[in-house]
């Protein structure tokens, strides 16, 4: 009997040529690499050739990813630096690559780069995520795992630049509450949409809201823009960025004004939207704020203030939003105690426990405007700007009468 043959070994150094093609296009041995979850240890790694260039003409785009993947094999895939190698590569070919999902050479190349994405060595991820930021046709999964992963130094250049990172995986992270750099990278994208903005601003991170603020590139809508007008209370540094955005409507600007900024008076005039009665009206706000500050009664109590202006029928709400632009909390506590007929102890209690229905209540018994209750709402109150109690329509109260009285009569006032 003739003894049976034994298998032949494989070659310890196969061809770095693409091998032999099976009916979907790709040879059994990139499958079984691509597709393992635990490859097996890899042979001693050979240095590898320098990065070839993108689309070499004369070669289709399937035979060179599939020289690269072979390339990147026999060079050791154990080897980071090996992977990070070959993350460059396969990002050089993508935009070649035909157009399609259902193309074998595309889903293999995807199916490779989504493993790179979950790399356990962060220089790996590191070098996917700088070679495929700038490169629009990106594989969506490839760019949304990139872009959540907990290393700064590979989400922020995806999250900053991606074109391929779609509104929705942005979206998606916002709302995940992420980290005060991510917030930041996503503020400076090129372009942003108004759901954008409107997320990053109501995320609460005062950095991230102002880089905005200076992204030219970003479509901020009107109530929005409004909503930080009045938190520009807390953050004075908002005040200028604000001043400069494009399209500023002329009611947010003259309420900019109401805010002694110097800086901000003069990045207000400068603007070329803003018509001459705009401008006039700017200036004559600001020369009353600092005649407030500079009158020669200021020496006096904000309580025995309140009461001469009351005598004199001065304690109007010109009077009240003066005091509010220089923080005279003191002298706004003692106007509404006057003017709404209440005990001092009431006032102080209704302020302090930061009830927006209330404060609001308060304002309107005071025969003040809805503005003027989201101006002590934010200043005089403190209540945080996403839980203030908002006008409708612009400028009414947004309870009825017998609504405020309810909210009114559990503090003890009565009608």
């Amino acid at each position: 009997m003739t003894a049976r043959r034994s298998p032949s070994r494989p070659s310890a150094r196969p061809s770095a040529h693409l091998p032999p093609e099976t009916e979907c296009g790709v040879a059994p041995e990139l499958m079984d690499y691509l597709f393992a979850e635990s490859p097996e240890p890899a042979p001693p790694p050979v240095r590898e050739p320098p990065p070839t260039a993108a689309l070499q003409p004369g070669r289709s785009v399937a035979r060179q990813v599939g020289d690269v993947l072979v390339e990147s094999r026999l060079a050791g895939m154990g080897d980071a630096d090996v992977r990070s190698t070959l993350a460059r590569k396969l990002c050089r070919l993508l935009p070649d690559l035909p157009p399609g999902g259902a193309d074998t050479v595309s889903t293999v190349a995807t199916r490779a780069l989504e493993q790179l994405a979950r790399d356990h060595i962060v220089r790996v991820r590191e070098a996917l995520a700088t070679a495929i930021k700038d490169i629009a046709c990106a594989p969506p999964s490839v760019v949304a795992t990139l872009a959540r992963d907990v290393e700064r130094t590979v989400a922020e250049p995806v999250l900053r630049c991606c074109a391929a990172l779609g509104d929705e995986d942005l979206l998606d992270i916002v709302a995940a509450a992420p980290a005060g750099w991510a917030l930041s990278a996503i503020a400076r994208r090129h372009s942003i949409g108004a759901a954008l903005s409107d997320a990053i601003a109501g995320s609460g991170h005062a950095e991230a809201t102002g880089i905005l603020l200076d992204n030219s590139g970003a479509v901020i809508a009107e109530p929005t823009l409004e909503a930080l007008v009045e938190q520009s209370a807390h953050h004075p540094d908002w005040r200028e960025k604000l001043a400069r955005r494009p399209a500023l409507p002329r009611r947010l600007a003259l309420r900019l004004a109401d805010f002694v900024d110097l800086a901000v008076v003069e990045a207000l005039r400068r603007r070329g939207d803003l018509d001459d009665a705009t401008v006039a009206e700017i200036a004559a706000t600001t020369r009353r704020r600092i005649d407030w500050a500079e009158a020669p009664d200021q020496a006096e109590p904000p309580e025995r203030r309140a009461v001469r202006l009351h005598r004199q029928g001065k304690l109007d709400e010109t009077a009240l939003s003066d005091a509010m632009s220089w923080n005279e909390t003191g002298f706004v506590r003692a106007a509404l105690t006057l003017r709404a007929r209440v005990a001092p102890e009431v006032v102080d209690l209704i302020l302090d426990a930061h009830d927006p229905q209330a404060v609001t209540a308060l304002v309107w018994r005071a025969g003040l405007s809805m503005r003027c209750a989201m101006q002590i709402q934010a200043r005089a109150a403190g209540i945080h700007p996403r839980a203030m109690l908002n006008a409708r329509q612009g400028s009414g109260f947004p309870l009825s009468p017998a609504e405020m009285a309810r909210h009114l009569e559990r503090y003890g006032v009565g009608p």
